[in-house]
Formats: C-alpha cells, structure tokens, sequence
C-alpha cells in the first residue's frame, strides 16, 4: 500500500469489536503513514450491539455485559486512547462478595484457603477429594477436554456441580460437559500444562508473587476462588459509552441501518451488497456474530463458513427489578449470586447491580437487580411471554433470596442468541476456518477467543495488526 493510494477496508458489524477494530486500524495506519477508506456497516439506528442500556425512572439497567476487569491492561489503554479515564466508574468493594444458591440457601464464596476448609459450599468428602487433585493424570498435550471432564478428574464431581458449574453459567451461560477448556478457559489449560496441576501452580505462583513483591514489582490480584481477579469497573453512564465513543470518534465512517447481505470477489477486489448502497473494498472484517458471518462467507469461503456456523449461542433473557429500600426486609450487599444446574431453578442468578455501583445505577433510596434467566440447558423459559417470565422471576427471587416485596419498575432484555459456546475442540475448528479464509477476508468478535471486552479489545487490536500487515 504506497502512502498515496487509499486501501479500501469495510468492516461489517458495530458492536465493540467493530468499532475498536476500526478504530485501532485507522491510528495504526496514520502512525505507519498510510492511508484507509474505511467503511463500517451497521444493521442497527445505534453503535454497540449487546453494549446496551435502558434508562427509565432513575433507574440504569444495562441489556448486556456491565463492565470488565482492571487486572488486564487492554480496554484500559484503549479508554487513554479515547481520553475517557474521567469517565470510568470502578465498582464498589462489596462487589468482592459473591455467593452461590447451594442446597436451599446463598453462601458466600471463600476467597482464602481457611475459609473454603469452613465454607458449607462443599462438603468434608467432597473437600478430601481436591486431596486427588495432587496425583490426577493431566490432560494430554495438545488435546482438549470439557470443562466438567477436567473439573472430575482433578477435583471431583461436587467441584464441577457447585463451583465449575456456576462458573460457566455466569460467564457462558453455557453447559460444563460441552465446553472447551482451552477455549474457554485458557488460563487454567494453561496452569496445568505448565505446572503439572492446580494446586502445584498455586504454590508455584504464590513463590512468583513473593519474589515480585520483594523486588518492589507491582503485583496484580490474580484470580482466586472468589472470583476472577481485578476491580470490576464501567462508565459513569453506562457501559455503552465506550461504544458511543468509538463511533463518535469514527464519524461519519459508521453508515447506520446499513445490513450487508453478499459478498463478492471479482476483478481483485470485494463488493459488499448491503440494504443502504454497494460497497467495494480490498479487506473485509466480518465483526457480527458467527452466524452472521458465515452467510456472508457462503460464496467466498464455503468452508469457513461451514465451521464458524457450527459455533451455538446460548438464549438469555435478562431482567431488571427495582425495589424501595424501605420495602425490603434488608438491602443486598455483594456483587451477586448464580445457580448451580443441580439445584433446578429457573433463572441462572442475580446480580445487585445498586450494590455493584451505589449510587449510580438506581435512585437514592432504591435497590436495582439484574436476573438472568435461560442459557444452553434452558431454552425455553427466555421465550416466555412477558407476564410469565415476570412471574418465573419473581417466582425464584422468593426461594432463592427470600425476597417477597413486588417491585416498583421492571424492564426485560431478550436475545435469542446472547452468548457464544466454545464447545469441545472450538480451536481447531476456529484454526481451520481462519486457514479456509479468502485472502483478504478477517474474523472479529466475541465468537472466537474470549467473550469478555478485555478480550474483544485486545483481539481487535490483534485483527487491526493483521489487517494493516496484509495490506502493506
């Protein structure tokens, strides 16, 4: 790409992987001294995809994630980028408190070794099981194995239906005998690999920890058995501001209301057929949903887009409840609760959004929560009509918090299709796809290699690279 031609670049979907692909593209470009058409196509009136917030009566209830984790440095140093470091809300420190709804009643997640050996969460035979963790044959190199199938072998049936369960309900809303370890989740393939086990890489990084700190090194919270290490934090208004942001700073590049429907390669270049006007570029970067982008891939690549077609997504429905303090029996404090599959309830869990963020997110005086309902083993309830979801929500919040009062506003968010599924043997496939690839062509998004903003920041920012260095 000399520096006094243009490159031709449309990027199709403007959710937070569009957007910041687009975004990173067109500073990598300037900085290298080249120049970028680029055109971002988006089927919605708005920037942001599940990055989503409605705003009524005081109350702020988010459709879609709620923020990420401060102990990754990727959406962090794209908020500097963007100026916006004025605008960052961190989350209260109650948020630390999370719980599980186990045998009938929320207990509190231990966040040290003394207090799992207290907690009720497991029981004593369950707890001399994690002893087996320390002789357990590892996973073959190079292979997958299921998340519940690794959680079994290295520490015992009770672990994988009371902590590793719930896990992936809350991040996935996914089911353990069907996802992929090293796909979803990588760091603990990782461990293993690396040190043999679980508990060998905890003392292992436990003596790294030490040494770091004795030479004054900065050292991040890792993640623990309370939860994923780091501060929850989001924006002031709410999480959709990074996105707004983005597509401010993008401009007039972002085309609204534009739905690409086929893609076509002729005389060396793409067109892209979309409901607002024809477009024609050198690269593509399919930043929408896997499903999406493998009818866009029909014509150029059959076999990409075969395989990233097989990627499923788990329904949700996603319920906010606000409440008068003064109507409650007591205001909760923590970030939240899930629900393990063996205790069969109808939702996955709940967060308390108002404790999450006081003062922010609700009313003085009000309480805010988030419900979560449906996910890969509940299909159903996510698509019932509006007053029997209300019911089935309010329903569980009675059996499960003990919560009795009705609520004073509600508004529900549904996706038919909320979260992608890394399934057994997710990166071959994905490896296979991107090699099936028409030149040219790119992958962005949350259907890949990670689902949370840090990862889709930091696989944008990776897209933008490859996409600059095949265009050079």
């Amino acid at each position: 790409m000399s520096s006094e031609s243009k490159t031709r670049v449309v990027i199709i979907g403007g959710g937070i992987s569009g957007l910041a692909t687009a975004y990173f593209l067109l500073n990598m470009a300037k900085d290298a001294g080249n120049k970028i058409d680029l055109s971002l196509l988006e089927k919605e009136n708005r920037p942001g995809g599940k990055f989503i917030a409605r705003m009524e009566q005081g109350y702020t209830v988010e459709g879609g994630p709620n923020g990420f984790l401060d102990s990754k440095p990727w959406t962090l140093d794209l908020v500097r980028s963007l100026g916006m470091e004025n605008t960052l809300l961190p989350s209260n420190d109650s948020a630390r408190k999370r719980f599980i709804f186990s045998r009938g009643k929320l207990v509190r997640l231990p966040e040290s070794v003394p207090s799992f050996i207290k907690s009720p969460l497991i029981s004593i035979p369950g707890k001399a099981r994690f002893l087996g963790e320390l002789t357990a044959r590892p996973t073959p190199p190079g292979a997958d194995t299921t998340v519940a199938e690794f959680g079994r072998r290295r520490l015992g049936q009770e672990a994988v239906d009371r902590i590793l369960d719930p896990m992936v309900s809350g991040i996935f809303a996914g089911d353990p005998d069907k996802m992929s370890l090293r796909a979803s989740f990588p760091r603990i393939a990782e461990l293993e690999e690396k040190y043999g086990g679980l508990f060998k890489a905890l003392v292992a990084l436990a003596a790294e920890r030490k040494r770091a700190k004795r030479r004054g090194d900065v050292v991040v919270s890792s993640s623990g058995p309370a939860g994923p290490g780091g501060v929850l934090t989001s924006f002031k208004g709410s999480i959709s501001d990074l996105t707004d942001r983005l597509a401010a700073e993008l401009g007039e590049r972002v085309r609204f209301t534009s739905t690409a429907s086929r893609i076509t390669f002729d005389n060396g270049s793409y067109t892209i057929t979309a409901s607002d006007q024809t477009y024609h570029a050198d690269a593509v970067i399919l930043a929408v949903p896997a499903y999406e982008a493998a009818g866009l891939l029909e014509n150029i690549s059959p076999k990409a887009s075969e395989l990233i077609g097989q990627i499923p997504y788990s329904p949700m429905a996603v319920v906010g409840l606000g409440y008068s303090e003064s109507r409650l029996g007591s205001v909760p404090d923590g970030f939240g609760y899930l629900i393990p599959g063996v205790e069969e309830r109808r939702i996955l869990g709940a967060l308390w959004t108002s404790s999450i963020f006081p003062g922010q997110r609700a009313p003085e005086g009000k309480v805010l929560l988030r419900v979560m309902v449906g996910g890969a083993r509940d299909r159903e309830t996510p698509g019932l009509p509006d007053d029997k979801l209300m019911d089935t929500v309010l329903s569980e919040l009675h059996h499960t918090m003990g919560l009795s009062a009705e609520p004073e506003f509600s508004t529900s968010f549904r996706w038919e299709r909320a979260i992608p599924l890394y399934t057994l043997n997710h990166l071959d496939r994905l490896t296979e796809a991107e090699n099936s690839l028409a030149e040219g062509i790119f992958l962005a998004g949350n259907a890949y290699r990670g689902v949370g903003i840090n990862d889709c920041v930091r696989e944008s920012e990776k897209t933008a690279l490859k996409v600059l260095e095949a265009l050079l």
